[in-house]
């Protein structure tokens, strides 16, 4: 594999993790790192050894040495930040969601597919061994047909109107910051359902503070999603079939164990390599990509980002939710 050279937009708390995580992986170096105020990037540079540290993101997504660019800004700036790096050419690792809405996830693929440049979603659940051993399961048969899926994802955080989770100008909400987890199970497991149901408590900013979805299928197959930042939750998950059922404790987002129970069958429990960071399993399948000369992670698809945006635009209009230039 290729020493792939990665820049960072936004040296936040969520970049921190990544950092670390570029440093357990073998292959990836950190190469540059930019913030609009240059003590932070600078901080981060010396903090992960990457070489240099920009005060521009243009000059970063200029910078003829760097392979690929994690975007790790707020919610409200991928889709700028993303158009940014694919049109200079460089390989894109956007920090879910993907964007606000699905309009704006639509061009960021267009511009993928135009400047033949790889992109994809940091779902970071997508790659842990938990989630592959899960789906080897059920395609071998051991659910059954799967009739029912359940998450959540919840914790109290205080109101603050120009906080990150609360301000709709930087993507706040529950749905976007911790719901896309749940969400994300359920369209994995599911795909998209035929009819959506949503309900949930809007902010004083207009933000959703809690949101709970459940998703109807023709099949007679339903999920249930839900996410808020007005209490702690179980942050559990189950997925239910005709022949059996599996349960992940918390956090399941990222655990490394879960159980399978089947019918007269004692349970079954499944443990993987503990989770050391996470974010290493994406990085890994990003460099595959790249060395496979692919435009997108057949993990992590285009389609499925623009479906999982698109399926969040439904339920933010059942509950009124809505975004600057939407």
């Amino acid at each position: 594999m290729k020493q792939y050279k990665w820049g960072i937009i936004g040296p936040g708390k969520i970049a921190k993790k990544f950092g670390a995580a570029l440093a357990l992986t073998e292959g990836p170096t950190l190469e540059a790192v930019a913030s609009r105020d240059i003590d932070r990037a600078r901080d981060f540079a010396a903090t992960f050894g990457a070489a240099r540290s920009y005060d521009s993101y243009e000059a970063l997504a200029a910078d003829p040495a760097i392979d690929v660019i994690y975007i790790a800004t707020p919610h409200g700036y991928h889709h700028e930040h993303a158009l940014l790096c694919l049109r200079q050419g460089k390989a894109v690792l956007c920090e879910k969601p993907m964007a606000l809405y699905g309009r704006q996830v639509h061009e960021m693929i267009e511009t993928s597919f135009r400047n033949k440049t790889f992109l994809m979603e940091a779902m970071w659940t997508r790659f842990l061994p938990m989630t592959d051993k899960i789906l080897e399961l059920i395609g071998d048969g051991q659910l059954g047909e799967i009739k029912y899926v359940r998450a959540d994802f919840g914790f109290s955080a205080p109101f603050s109107p120009q906080g990150r989770l609360y301000d709709l100008r930087l993507g706040g909400g529950s749905l976007l910051d911790i719901g896309v987890y749940p969400l994300f199970l359920c369209l994995l497991l599911l795909g998209e359902p035929q009819k959506i149901t949503a309900a949930g408590q809007l902010a004083a900013s207009g933000a959703d503070e809690s949101c709970h979805a459940l998703f109807h299928y023709d099949n007679g197959s339903h999920a249930i999603v839900s996410s808020t930042l007005a209490c702690q939750t179980s942050i559990t998950a189950e997925i239910a079939g005709t022949g059996g059922m599996i349960q992940i404790p918390a956090p399941w987002y990222k655990n490394h164990t879960f159980i399978l129970k089947r019918k007269e069958e004692e349970d079954s429990t499944f443990t993987m390599d503990p989770v050391v960071n996470g974010f290493e399993y994406q990085i890994r399948e990003t460099m595959r990509c790249l060395d496979a000369g692919v435009i997108e992670s057949p993990k992590m698809t285009h389609a499925f980002s623009l479906m999982m945006s698109q399926t969040m635009d439904a339920i933010r209009g059942q509950l009124g939710v809505k975004y600057p230039g939407e």
